[in-house]
């Protein structure tokens, strides 16, 4: 029996309960002439008489994009928790609607209304314990929604926190070292100066004393000569 069928089982059973307006019944029995009524096979519930019972189930369903295969993964988990099939309501059901199965006059609500009649009678199936199966089923899928929650903030705070500190804590480091680098720039620019200044000093230093020994040489080569000329003299 697939998901698509149980999906309506609280429509079939809201639907089908609803009284109908007191003296209907009466005043159809007045419109039509007393005739004797022709044997016929019925099913085996006597409250089926509105013909709307034996008419398809009719469910709305969502039109949903194709899931991706994780998303399915995830999707099939859900469904394993919140499955209406796997509940013992859905068993019970699944006791006395399988075997009608094989009556190809009875339609699909048909044999659910009968499967169900026949379930209450025999286990006390009741339409409250049918519809509160499904008040169970929203409540696992709550429990589940909220235990991702909780599991998704745990690991947030493991595997996404965490890095952000981390991050936090290397960008902090650059930026110290990106702030040594300044320093380490600023002391090289100052260094360099102080050496392009020493290189200009001993430049014009070494430049002075050759100019002054330059002059020396040439006086005392001067002198030199004028002592010769007077010793020859």
């Amino acid at each position: 029996m697939s998901n698509k069928f149980f999906d309506g089982i609280k429509h079939v059973i809201i639907e089908d309960d609803d009284p109908k307006p007191e003296g209907q019944g009466q005043a159809q029995a007045h419109a039509q002439p007393h005739t004797e009524a022709a044997p016929a096979v019925a099913p085996p519930v006597a409250s089926f008489t509105d013909s709307a019972v034996y008419q398809p189930v009719s469910v709305p369903t969502m039109s949903t994009q194709p899931l991706s295969e994780e998303a399915e993964h995830v999707y099939q988990r859900i469904l394993a928790k919140t499955n209406f099939n796997a509940t013992q309501v859905a068993a019970t059901i699944h006791k006395y609607l399988d075997p009608l199965s094989a009556i190809a006059s009875l339609d699909e609500r048909t044999r659910f209304k009968t499967a169900v009649v026949q379930a209450k009678a025999q286990e006390g199936l009741s339409q409250e314990k049918i519809l509160a199966t499904f008040d169970g089923l929203k409540v696992a899928l709550q429990n589940e929604q909220e235990s991702f929650a909780a599991s998704a903030a745990a690991t947030k705070q493991r595997e996404i926190d965490d890095r952000q500190k981390k991050v936090q804590e290397v960008t902090d480091a650059i930026a110290q070292k990106q702030k040594e680098i300044a320093q380490l720039q600023q002391r090289l620019t100052d260094v360099t100066n102080e050496l392009v200044g020493a290189q200009g000093k001993i430049q014009r230093a070494e430049s002075q004393f050759t100019i002054a020994a330059q002059r020396r040489a040439l006086e005392i080569d001067q002198e030199k000569a004028k002592y010769v000329s007077l010793l020859q003299g």
